[in-house]
């Protein structure tokens, strides 16, 4: 009686090894890529008190309203952006493969959290771009604080 259970504790064990594949190692990271934007910028800037902070920001959604901006997980967004430079380069890393549709610069105006509103946009290409896993994509994009595109963009 003894050598019944014995095999079907063996067989539940073989069966149990052969339906792991990797132990307790931590799940694979998911594909990632890199954001290098040339950002050039054009005209006068705001005074430093109307730019509370400045940012590159790439959507995987076109925005409707500032509302939005708190959709944190489908968007890749940079450090904050230096004061009143001509050109300047960013890098975002790690960021998620896939495609973005509306990506440029965006500027808070006022404390208030829902104060932003996009400076300047990538628009080449129709604005799209894709992230691949293990590459940098390059883009460009002007900002003129006095010509902002418009919000919510027309046809969203």
């Amino acid at each position: 009686m003894k050598r019944p259970l014995i095999q079907i504790v063996l067989v539940a064990l073989v069966l149990f090894a052969a339906g792991c594949d990797h132990g307790f190692a931590p799940p694979d990271e998911p594909p990632s890529g890199v954001i290098r934007a040339l950002i050039s910028y054009e005209g006068a800037w705001p005074t430093e008190s109307e730019v509370h902070d400045l940012r590159f920001v790439a959507m995987r959604f076109v925005p409707r309203d500032t509302a939005d901006f708190l959709q944190l997980n489908r968007m890749a967004i940079s450090d904050r952006l230096p004061y009143g430079v001509r050109l300047d380069t960013v890098t975002v890393e790690d960021v998620e493969t896939g495609g973005f549709l509306y990506s440029g610069v965006a500027q808070q105006f006022e404390a208030n959290l829902l104060a932003w509103r996009p400076v300047g946009l990538f628009s080449d290409d129709e604005g799209v771009f894709f992230v691949t896993s293990g590459d940098t994509t390059h883009i460009s994009l002007t900002v003129d604080f006095e010509d902002p595109p418009p919000f919510p963009p027309p046809g969203s």
